[in-house]
């Protein structure tokens, strides 16, 4: 998408960069419709064999996964100070797992019992960036700054 008067500076980002700051980050918020409004929740997460994968307890994400309901995800990062930041979009399917074999599932920031294991297939994948406005040039490359900040300048 380039630059329009409608779109302003907003730019998508390809599905290398989308995968790569999944890969990189551990926190998002995962979108489960809840009647009556969709809930939006927070989840301690890794990205593996293309679904993100997280741990949770009893209720709506434990529900939503136990139905293989549709269900959102997002990551960002925001540079306040120039004006600029990314978003990442998963869309895809809920379901419990059995077991997560690798290692690096992370423990969820609240502790308790989060007994159950729910993977997210990437059935779609978007990213959109808002670079500075003035003095930055959108690199041809896939971001190199383990926090992504080259994506905003």
């Amino acid at each position: 998408m380039e630059p329009t008067e409608q779109t302003g500076r907003i730019t998508e980002l390809d599905e290398a960069t989308c995968r790569q700051l999944l890969a990189s980050h551990h926190f998002g918020r995962i979108a489960v419709n809840n009647d009556p409004s969709p809930d939006v929740l927070p989840v301690n997460y890794t990205l593996h064999n293309d679904a993100i994968w997280f741990h949770t307890g009893e209720g709506t994400k434990q529900t939503a996964a136990s139905r293989a309901l549709p269900a959102s995800f997002q990551i960002d990062g925001t540079d306040p100070n120039r004006h600029s930041g990314w978003s990442v979009l998963v869309r895809g399917r809920l379901a419990l797992a059995d077991r997560y074999e690798p290692t690096d599932l992370p423990d969820p920031w609240p502790g308790g019992d989060r007994g159950y294991i729910v993977a997210l297939s990437i059935d779609a994948l978007t990213g959109r960036r808002i670079p500075p406005q003035t003095g930055w040039v959108l690199p041809t490359h896939v971001w190199k700054d383990r926090d992504a900040s080259d994506l905003m300048g």
